[in-house]
């Protein structure tokens, strides 16, 4: 192997292999709420290496949010409520570099 870029995305097929190096804005990685899939900048990256792939709707994106997150909530309580042994919980606040406040409970 040469070590080209080019081996790492070969591909089986007729397509010629595409790649992009470039660096990414802040508008495109930046803390967006879930109608970020349907922001042009977002796009963009989300197609760099797959230009045929597939963006879900931003209303497919929060329901899929909201049932993970209420299906992990009730699986974490319901493992709460069957331990019977001593815990110990850490926490730790920031503030990242955009001001938003965060909390970690380990």
């Amino acid at each position: 192997k040469d070590g080209s870029i080019k081996l790492v995305f070969e591909q089986t097929g007729k397509e010629q292999v595409t790649y992009s190096y470039r660096v990414h804005t802040r508008e495109e990685t930046g803390f967006r709420p879930f109608s970020i899939v349907e922001d042009e900048h977002f796009q963009v990256l989300m197609k760099t290496e797959r230009p045929y792939y597939y963006l879900p709707l931003r209303w497919t994106v929060a329901r899929d949010v909201h049932l993970v997150f209420a299906w992990t909530r009730k699986r974490i309580a319901t493992m709460l409520k069957e331990y019977n042994g001593k815990m110990n919980f850490m926490t730790d606040a920031w503030s990242s570099p955009n001001h938003w406040a965060f909390v970690a409970l380990t």
